[in-house]
């Protein structure tokens, strides 16, 4: 086995076991949605998150996520690592099924099937070449500041949405940008204490990362409040790293090799994603993918939602 092919197999090894832990990640605070279900604007609630052992359960995983995905770039190229993403809805919504005390609808099998297909092929069309650099000082503050004003705006907005699925959708991209963003500012991070040692601490990809990996936690949480797993988690891993990707294009001179083609690639499946993410939001017995009021499991409320 030559040096290549063992580090490619590496890559790709450290690239399932972050999703692995990104679905742990998921799932608790799928579970921490479901009891504390009222919608995360109050200090009370805020203050009962963070007093709940699942809100560091889904820390602890969502920080081994992002270390397991630096270290698969490393050994790997994007375009075998981001594709893996996927994977995420494939460990994650039997899981999440499993843990509710039912079984997966055929709508939600369906739905999965085709969000995994389209964003496999979306995430091959949409990384960018293996060149490019870090963000610059400047370009770091207008990311980072720029990052938190968009999903703040897209959070208001989300708080006035017509309906609950509505703020999920909308909640769950704002996450999936941060996060995509968050993994662009690491980078540079990561560079500025290798180049520049202790200095780096001031540098603001290093300040922006935690504010903005952070808002992406709590966002993506919201997300989660009255929902079942499946689309707030397909959203989120859509809007991940395309925003990822732009950011590179647009401020590390990452290149985007796919041209026209490789566009009406990319809409063509964002298309069959959303009508993935759609079929997630239905079961079979037409429960909307919406919760009620909800309450602790195995009160009379809990044991009266739709079951298939």
């Amino acid at each position: 086995m030559t040096l290549f092919s063992y580090g490619m197999w590496l890559g790709v090894t450290f690239g399932v076991l972050s999703c692995a832990a990104y679905t742990v990640a998921a799932v608790a605070q799928r579970r921490l949605a479901v009891r504390l279900s009222e919608p995360l604007t109050g200090g009370r609630q805020l203050g009962l998150l963070l007093r709940h052992p699942l809100w560091w359960v889904s820390l602890v995983f969502n920080g081994g996520r992002a270390g397991f995905q630096v270290a698969a770039v490393g050994f790997a190229p994007l375009t075998v690592v981001q594709p893996l993403g996927v994977l995420v809805l494939v460990f994650g919504i039997p899981w999440s099924a499993r843990l509710e005390q039912r079984r997966v609808s055929s709508a939600e099998w369906r739905g999965a099937v085709f969000t995994m297909i389209a964003l496999g092929v979306l995430l091959a069309v949409t990384v960018t070449g293996g060149v490019g650099g870090v963000m610059s000082e400047s370009d770091s503050v207008l990311v980072g500041v720029g990052t938190v004003l968009l999903v703040s705006a897209v959070a208001w907005a989300a708080g006035r949405a017509p309906s609950m699925a509505w703020r999920s959708h909308l909640l769950a991209g704002a996450a999936g940008v941060a996060f995509g963003v968050s993994s662009a500012t690491v980078r540079t991070a990561v560079w500025a204490f290798g180049d520049l040692g202790v200095t780096a601490f001031v540098h603001p990809a290093t300040l922006a990362t935690p504010v903005i990996a952070i808002f992406g936690l709590f966002l993506a949480q919201a997300a989660y409040q009255g929902m079942d797993l499946g689309a707030p988690l397909g959203i989120t891993t859509l809007a991940n790293p395309v925003a990822a990707a732009v950011v590179g294009v647009a401020f590390m001179e990452e290149t985007y090799a796919g041209g026209i083609p490789g566009a009406v690639t990319a809409v063509v499946c964002a298309l069959v994603a959303a009508h993935g993410i759609r079929l997630l939001t239905v079961r079979s017995d037409g429960w909307s993918g919406t919760l009620p009021e909800a309450s602790e499991p195995g009160s009379a409320e809990s044991e009266s939602r739709p079951r298939t």
